[in-house]
């Protein structure tokens, strides 16, 4: 279905304008180590990994800020607004994630049901439900705004992780239910954060900017 939809992308597309600068090549080898260090101390729980992590991750933030053309702009530091939308991702992302990973252990070890059954009875009906909910949160940000949506996506997070908490063994249709609003909640915040980050950025800035949330929201999931 992709490689049917690039031919009319490609018509679409405004052309840009090309520059030529040199690739940071430094830069892109030093943050690659320093990420390859955070996830074999996330996964193994080493903590040499982690000294190298914040070894080679500071030398990365110095070297980018000496270069004329970083592989990241050191600038996008300096944007709060960018900075918040980055963090606030991260954080929803990573923490959705886990539950997600969490959720056919737990169905498991309390239901004893099987795979087929916790993928088709628990995990498709809140990940198909992300389309209408993906929709909704567009409409509502254009309508009450991206605070409003933002407060109404963490708020169905936050309840649906404490019903399950305290009712999970009440009934699994409880945990499919809840879960549904939890891919809504994650929907409704990823639709305020992307347009957070991009109405933050510059037009030089977009590009990279945009890149480094999907490089985040990556690494979170």
């Amino acid at each position: 279905i992709t490689i049917v939809t690039i031919p009319f992308l490609i018509k679409v597309m405004v052309p840009g304008k090309s520059t030529k600068n040199t690739l940071d090549i430094v830069g892109i080898v030093l943050m690659s180590i320093s990420i390859i260090c955070f996830m074999l101390f996330t996964t193994n729980y080493n903590w040499t990994f982690l000294i190298l992590f914040t070894i080679f991750f500071v030398i990365f933030i110095k070297h980018i800020s000496r270069v004329s053309n970083p592989f990241i702009n050191p600038k996008l530091g300096k944007n709060i607004p960018f900075m918040l939308g980055l963090f606030s991702g991260g954080l929803i992302f990573s923490i959705v994630a886990g539950f997600i990973s969490m959720v056919p252990y737990m169905m498991k070890t309390i239901y004893h049901v099987n795979v087929a059954t916790i993928g088709n009875s628990v995990i498709f009906p809140g990940t198909m439900s992300v389309i209408v909910f993906g929709y909704f949160g567009g409409f509502l940000v254009d309508r009450k705004g991206s605070l409003f949506v933002f407060i109404l996506g963490s708020l169905s997070i936050s309840i649906s992780f404490l019903t399950i908490a305290f009712f999970v063994e009440f009934s699994m249709w409880l945990t499919t239910f809840m879960f549904i609003f939890v891919m809504g909640g994650l929907s409704f915040t990823k639709t305020v954060i992307s347009k957070i980050v991009s109405s933050s950025l510059s037009e030089e800035e977009v590009a990279s900017g945009m890149s480094l949330l999907n490089f985040t929201s990556f690494l979170s999931e």
